[in-house]
């Protein structure tokens, strides 16, 4: 027993890093079809005003069409590059995968559909129907977004999807052309002699007019396809800034004043007419000599491209989600009996979960060039972080896995709600103007959302109190100690509210001239302050004692979610970032849940007595 009890600890975190080592190694094995779908996937584009990879182009129109980065069809997926590479150069292939969700009945009936014929659909079974939705969309666009039916927000979702899906077909081929490379090629060279024709008109020498005809038709084709993407592939030269970047069809009218085409054009051009003769060698060969060329002419691009590939294909953050999952289990296991070691080992598998958390916010910061928090999304990923981190220096003080599970449930919810903040698409979009100042970032920003952490923290351990109270004997060594972790974060909440709101009116008095406007934002920061302050000099004053702590704490939980989410959807302010139903709903739900909670705190508690009870005579 003694034995188990010194390997228990260790064997169970090596299991999960071994465990962890063979997913990875899975996750980045090569797909072995024949075609280098993962050197594809890392080459650059623009899109979203970032140099991304392709990858993460593919996985973020995946995941706002349909709500997954999975390919729907055969088993195994094609990975995402893969779908991108078929749905550009083999587009009729694409059009067969059934991508988009449909859950609404009338939009179905629009499209002479039904639930039984399956919850997603393909593009070929929506394209008949296009046209009398396109009718239908048009109608619903003249009505104020706040007031149009459910039917009509699946409609305008919908054809939103739609047209992000037409639109990646067009970034990287036309996909009408027969011959990708001839056709481009051809068309050049018919431009070249229409240009030299047309100077013979101007100087009134005889011209061919067909030919300059011709070749206007052909401009059209081009300056239509350019209308048809917004997906930049042409890099400019060395030295340049990335704002040269230019669309496949712009640089090949670029190219008619050139001596041939530019070689992200022909590579993107022959790696299509391989694809669609089936040949991996032919696709291979243009891929590698023009991964070769921007090695040697956007060094910084291509690996920084590479770089955020392998982080999508790890996907650090959902296998944290595994991680603070088992170290949960262990921490509820070692209350039933288990004891120390699976303490131990539960606290060990959360600092894995730790380790990998902070190396994913490592990574985002070195591929944004930014602090850790520039978004909602990533404003869950370092909440979740903070909350566990602070839970860490809990349980090496207390020793009584209590700060463990708090850490695994806190980590946890915070990485669903960044994975459904994720469905809107790009997690590394560009900052918003007022935003793009590293030093304020870096400071405010990180400052107030440890506030952010330390507050939902100190909620979740109320929570867990008043949760477990009516059906458990609570010993007072244990009430003592959560009523001293939740305290301490507390105090620590308070703090870092309160500073990082002071460094706000600090910034804003810098960007907007004033330092403080009642901006549903500010004083959501304000009521954060206040109420952690109200905690604090309730229990001071004696108004409140253990319960009263731990029940106040869980409001927190609505103050900070309001201040998080609900300002930002009010429509109004500088800090709003717009309204939408299913966070409207979702953040109502989570203060319905955090007001039964409280109210189960009123509940009568079991509580074990640390001495016997005398008669009263």
């Amino acid at each position: 027993m003694n034995t188990l009890a010194r390997i228990v600890p260790w064997l169970i975190p090596a299991l999960c890093v071994v465990a962890l080592a063979a997913w990875s190694w899975r996750a980045m094995r090569p797909s072995g079809d024949g075609f280098d779908l993962e050197g594809f996937a890392t080459l650059p584009v623009v899109s979203n005003g970032r140099i991304q990879p392709l990858d993460s182009l593919a996985r973020n129109r995946l995941l706002s069409i349909q709500g997954k980065q999975r390919v729907p069809g055969e088993n195994p997926p094609p990975s995402p590059a893969g779908w991108l590479a078929e749905l550009a150069f083999t587009p009729q292939q694409a059009d067969k995968r059934p991508i988009f969700p449909i859950h609404h009945d009338e939009v179905l009936g629009q499209f002479e559909l039904k639930q039984e014929d399956g919850k997603s659909f393909s593009f070929l079974q929506l394209v008949p129907r296009l046209g009398e939705m396109s009718g239908e969309v048009s109608r619903i666009a003249t009505k104020d977004p706040q007031i149009r039916s459910p039917y009509e927000k699946a409609m305008m979702q919908l054809w939103k999807s739609l047209g992000s899906y037409q639109q990646l077909k067009f970034s990287i081929a036309h996909p009408e052309s027969a011959g990708l490379e001839s056709d481009l090629t051809l068309l050049v060279e018919k431009a070249r002699e229409a240009k030299g024709e047309e100077q013979k008109r101007a100087r009134g020498e005889p011209f061919a007019a067909a030919l300059t005809d011709a070749a206007g038709a052909r401009m059209k084709v081009l300056s239509e396809w350019s209308t048809q993407t917004e997906v930049f592939t042409k890099p400019p030269a060395m030295g340049k800034l990335a704002s040269e970047w230019r669309k496949l069809p712009d640089a090949a009218v670029d190219a008619i004043g050139q001596e041939e085409l530019d070689p992200s054009t022909l590579a993107f051009a022959r790696m299509g007419d391989a694809w669609r003769k089936g040949d991996p060698a032919a696709f291979n060969t243009a891929l590698s000599g023009y991964s070769e060329w921007l090695a040697t002419h956007r060094p910084d691009d291509l690996g920084k491209a590479h770089a955020e590939t392998v982080f999508n294909r790890l996907a650090p953050f959902y296998t944290c989600m595994a991680v603070y999952t088992l170290a949960f289990l262990c921490a509820l296991l070692s209350w039933l009996g288990a004891g120390h070691a699976l303490r131990t080992a539960a606290f060990r598998v959360l600092l894995v979960g730790l380790a990998i958390h902070t190396a994913g916010l490592i990574v985002r910061m070195l591929l944004e060039g930014r602090p850790p928090v520039t978004n909602l999304y990533s404003s869950a990923i370092f909440i979740g972080w903070g909350a566990i981190a602070l839970s860490v220096l809990l349980e090496l003080f207390y020793k009584n896995a209590i700060g463990t599970a708090v850490a695994a449930i806190t980590g946890f919810s915070t990485l669903i709600i960044a994975h459904h903040l994720s469905l809107s698409g790009d997690t590394l979009e560009m900052m918003r103007a007022v935003l793009d100042t590293n030093f304020w970032l870096a400071t405010h920003v990180v400052i107030i959302t440890l506030g952010y952490s330390a507050t939902f923290l100190a909620g979740i351990i109320g929570i867990s109190y008043i949760l477990i109270r009516p059906f458990w004997n609570i010993p007072e060594s244990v009430a003592t100690q959560l009523r001293g972790m939740a305290y301490g974060v507390i105090c620590f909440a308070t703090l870092a509210s309160f500073v990082g709101t002071v460094l706000g009116g600090i910034w804003a008095d810098q960007s907007w001239g004033r330092f403080w406007g009642w901006d549903p934002k500010e004083n959501g920061a304000l009521l954060i302050v206040i109420w952690n302050a109200m905690i604090l000099h309730a229990r001071w004053g004696g108004m409140i004692r253990e319960r009263g702590l731990m029940v106040m704490a869980v409001f927190g939980n609505i103050v900070t979610s309001w201040s998080w989410f609900g300002t930002n959807m009010l429509g109004i302010g500088l800090h709003s970032y717009g309204f939408t139903d299913a966070a409207f709903l979702w953040l109502s739900a989570f203060i319905g849940s955090q007001l039964l909670v409280m109210a189960a705190g009123f509940l009568p508690g079991k509580r074990k007595p640390s001495a016997p009870i005398q008669a009263v005579s």
